[in-house]
């Protein structure tokens, strides 16, 4: 039996068996080296295909963010387009109100203009003709929203004020409609007698009627003057009134002038959301050369120019 395990044992190491085993050994290792070359193959065609799948993904984010950046441009330049059309017709239409404005005053001043001269030879031939008479012009207008807008209005009509102190509502004389509050614009002609630092005051008084009633009562209101001499703002600012305290106020300017004639405009209301009604409003204008030592409330500090002969002349 020893003898038959050995041989088996020796034919199973023969050269031929050692052969085989050695020939089945390399069929094994390039078994395990193909395997591993085809999985390391597949790991790296998979890893591959990932990198490129994220870098479509990534080209694709970018090309999306492009169309969406230029999409918001333009969608951006077009409100502003459209904004910029709005402005445009808002200013078109406000520039046509400017116009007609300046078309209304151009003939107010016609009526003003009674010679056929250029307009600036008027002074001089009314002075010659000895055709200036003391007064505002004063023109009404509804209260505006702001005193911006208090030069696109249409007036309601116009009269002569040639009074030294008057109410806001001194319009109701002359047949002009009544609003209860208005606004006066008033235009003239200052005469500067003396070269000098002239000097112009503007006090509002307060005749609020229901406080005669109310003694307890306490009317609040905000007010506007604006005045302005050969082109230059002299005065122009708003008055918070409260009579419990106060019921008048003063504003004072000053303006350099020449010796000759000048024009002057003036502004005076008091806002909608004030207590007080036109007749409750009383405006003072004094005025003080420079050899005076105060001023003064005289009828010919202003005047206007009248001839009945050619009220209606054209330029």
């Amino acid at each position: 039996m020893q003898t038959q395990l050995s041989r088996r044992q020796t034919d199973k190491l023969s050269p031929a068996n050692i052969t085989g085993l050695k020939h089945r050994d390399g069929r094994d290792s390039e078994v395990v080296m193909s395997y591993s070359y085809h999985r390391e193959r597949s790991y790296s065609s998979r890893s591959g295909s990932r990198s490129s799948s994220r870098r479509r993904f990534k080209e694709s984010l970018i090309i999306i963010t492009i169309v969406l950046a230029i999409i918001i441009a333009l969608m951006f330049v077009c409100l502003k387009l459209w904004q910029g059309k709005n402005e445009l017709q808002n200013s078109l239409v406000e520039k046509s109100v400017i116009v007609k404005t300046y078309e209304q005053e151009l003939s107010i001043l016609r009526t003003l203009n009674p010679y056929h001269v250029g307009s600036s030879e008027v002074l001089q031939e009314a002075v010659n003709n000895i055709d200036l008479f003391p007064g505002w012009i004063t023109r009404v207008y509804p209260l505006p929203e702001n005193h911006e807008k208090a030069m696109y209005m249409m007036d309601l009509g116009s009269f002569v004020m040639n009074e030294t102190r008057f109410s806001l509502s001194s319009h109701q004389r002359y047949g002009i409609p009544k609003p209860n509050k208005s606004m006066y614009r008033m235009n003239g002609l200052m005469p500067s007698h003396v070269k000098g630092r002239h000097q112009i005051g503007i006090e509002f008084y307060i005749n609020d009627r229901k406080l005669v009633v109310a003694k307890d009562k306490s009317g609040i209101g905000s007010c506007y003057a604006r005045v302005d001499v050969n082109q230059k703002r002299v005065i122009d600012k708003h008055l918070r009134i409260f009579t419990r305290y106060n019921t008048e106020q003063m504003l004072t300017g000053e303006v350099e002038l020449n010796k000759g004639l000048f024009p002057i405009s003036a502004v005076f209301y008091c806002d909608k959301r004030s207590d007080f009604n036109g007749a409750d409003v009383e405006v003072a204008i004094s005025f003080r050369q420079p050899n005076q030592s105060s001023l003064s409330v005289e009828r010919n500090s202003i005047f206007h120019i009248y001839n009945p002969q050619g009220v209606t002349a054209k330029l």
